[in-house]
C-alpha cells in the first residue's frame, strides 16, 4: 500500500539511448512542483533494468538505480520515456519484461513518446487506446494490433493508463497528473515556472494534418490528399475517393489505410477538422459559415466533430487559441 504521508513516488524507467526531452521534461515539472510547493510533493528516481549509468541519446551518462530494487506497490506514478539508441522505436526485453510482471501494481502507468513501444511488448496496450509520436504511430499499431492506436492527441488517458505524442508533450502529460493530483493552480503555477503554455489540452492535434500529407511517400495518395484539401465542400465519400483514385473502394480503402495510418473517411475528417481549426484561430468568420467552407454543412455537425476530437466546442476552441481580438461567435 502506497504510504499517504510519503511524497508521491514517481520512476521514469530508462533504457538505453533514452531521449532527453522524454525523461528531463516531464522530471523537471515534477521537480518543479516540489519547489513550488516549498516541499516535496514527489520523489523522483531514475531506474534501469541493471541499474548504474545509462547513456541517453545525447551521450549524457544519466545514473539509475535497479529496478528490481524497487517496490512496485509504493510507485505512485510508473514513467517509461521513449528514445532508442539504434534510431527506432525502441526494444529492452528485460525492462518489458519487468513492465510484464509489475507494471499494473504502479498507482498509475504512462509512456513518453515511443515508451508507449515498451507498454506494448509488455502486453499492456492490449484494448487500450495509446498515443506516440505521430511518426511511429502507424508502426505502434502494426507491433501491437491489440493496441486501440489514436494519431491525434498530444496526451490521452485510458483507464489509469497514459501515453504521449512526441518529444515535448511529455510535459503536458506531466502538467495534466500534476493538475490530477494537485490541483490546476498548482499546475499553472508550474507551467508558469516553465515558461510553457498551459492550454494544450489533451486532445489537440500534436501535428498538422496537411503538411503530414504533402511529406507522405506514396505520390498518388499525396496527390489526392493535395485535391481533398482544395476541395473540402465536395462530396468526399468512399465511392467519390475511390473513383477519383481509379481504384476499387475496397482495395483504395486498403491501399490509404497501410500508406497513411488512416481510413479515407479518419483523413476527411481530420483535414476538416484542421481547416475549421486555422480559421477560427486566425480569422473573424463566423462558426455557421465555417462549418459551411470545410464541408461540415451545418454549425452542429462542426461542434459535434470538436467535441469528439478536442473535447471543446468550436467557439470555447477560437477563445483558447485565436490570435487575438474579439472574434464572432
Amino acid at each position: 500500500m502506497t504510504d499517504p504521508t510519503r511524497p508521491h513516488l514517481v520512476v521514469f524507467l530508462i533504457s538505453e539511448g533514452v531521449n532527453m526531452i522524454d525523461l528531463g521534461g516531464p522530471m523537471q515539472a515534477f521537480a518543479s512542483c516540489n519547489q513550488e510547493a516549498g516541499e516535496a510533493r514527489y520523489e523522483i528516481v531514475t531506474a534501469s533494468a541493471a541499474g548504474g549509468p545509462v547513456r541517453s541519446g545525447p551521450g549524457l551518462a544519466l545514473p539509475t538505480v535497479a529496478m528490481g530494487s524497487l517496490d512496485p506497490a509504493r510507485i505512485g506514478t510508473l514513467i517509461v520515456p521513449g528514445g532508442s539508441a539504434e534510431g527506432g522505436p525502441p526494444e529492452d526485453r528485460q525492462l518489458s519484461a519487468w513492465l510484464a510482471s509489475h507494471g499494473g501494481r504502479a498507482g498509475r502507468l504512462c509512456g513518453v513518446c515511443t515508451g508507449a513501444f515498451f507498454l506494448g511488448a509488455a502486453g499492456l496496450l492490449s484494448g487500450r487506446r495509446a498515443v506516440t509520436h505521430w511518426r511511429w504511430s502507424a508502426e505502434l499499431g502494426r507491433r501491437f494490433p491489440e493496441a486501440r492506436v489514436e494519431i491525434d492527441p498530444i496526451y490521452l488517458e485510458d483507464g489509469g493508463l497514459w501515453t504521449s505524442a512526441g518529444v515535448s508533450a511529455g510535459i503536458d502529460l506531466a502538467l495534466a497528473l500534476i493538475a490530477r493530483d494537485q490541483g490546476r493552480a498548482m499546475a499553472v503555477a508550474v507551467a508558469r515556472s516553465l515558461v510553457v503554455y498551459m492550454t494544450r489540452s489533451g486532445g489537440q492535434a500534436q501535428f498538422s494534418v496537411p503538411l503530414e500529407a504533402q511529406s507522405g511517400r506514396d505520390s498518388a495518395f499525396a496527390e489526392l490528399d493535395g485535391w481533398i484539401l482544395e476541395n473540402l465542400q465536395a462530396p468526399l465519400d468512399l465511392p467519390s475517393l475511390a473513383a477519383r483514385a481509379g481504384m476499387s473502394e475496397r482495395s483504395f480503402r486498403r491501399r490509404y489505410r497501410e500508406a497513411t495510418g488512416r481510413t479515407p473517411g479518419q483523413a476527411v475528417e481530420a483535414f476538416r477538422l484542421e481547416a475549421a481549426a486555422q480559421a477560427l484561430a486566425t480569422g473573424p468568420r463566423p462558426v455557421k459559415q465555417i462549418a459551411r467552407m470545410v464541408g461540415c454543412g451545418t454549425e452542429s455537425a462542426l461542434l459535434r466533430l470538436f467535441r469528439r476530437h478536442y473535447g471543446v466546442t468550436p467557439s470555447e476552441f477560437r477563445a483558447r487559441f485565436a490570435a487575438g481580438g474579439a472574434p464572432a461567435p
